[in-house]
């Protein structure tokens, strides 16, 4: 192979490298893990749900919605400590950092599933729908499980 040959070569396979790797990371998907939701007596008309939402890619990704065929709406909602009072504001989104996991947790940021379909006990499954704003959906199936410990963040809710 003569030195031009190896030369252009040698820029062709650096292109394909580098535009694979820029492919590749422009197609990480956010994953998804440990989905369950709170178990409520069946006069309760609204759910709270919980996860963790893991970022892999170099780029902010922002959660704008989430659905589901077992609730009428599913909303974001942030617990805030407000002079010793408890109360849920609603988020129009989720922003998920580079390389970070936000966790959906009891008493910070969760999701409000309103109006389920049917009563739901623990050892059930739902499907959650996640979409991101670039379009991408991620559909899961989520737990419903009891609480483990007693948890009054909704108590003003």
């Amino acid at each position: 192979m003569n030195k031009v040959n190896l030369f252009l070569f040698a820029i062709f396979f650096s292109q394909m490298l580098f535009s694979s790797s820029a492919f590749t990371d422009g197609n990480v998907k956010v994953s998804i893990s440990d989905a369950w939701v709170s178990e409520a007596p069946t006069n309760v008309s609204v759910l709270a749900g919980y996860a963790n939402i893991h970022n892999p890619s170099n780029k902010l990704i922002t959660l704008i919605a989430i659905s589901s065929q077992n609730f009428s709406k599913i909303e974001i909602h942030r617990s805030v400590l407000n002079r010793e009072i408890i109360s849920m504001e609603k988020q129009e989104s989720l922003e998920i950092s580079a390389e970070n996991t936000i966790k959906l947790s009891p008493g910070d940021f969760h999701l409000m599933l309103f109006e389920p379909n049917k009563p739901l006990r623990s050892g059930d499954t739902v499907t959650l729908n996640f979409l991101f704003s670039d379009g991408h959906i991620e559909t899961i199936e989520a737990k419903v499980k009891r609480r483990d410990t007693e948890d009054h963040s909704h108590q003003n809710h």
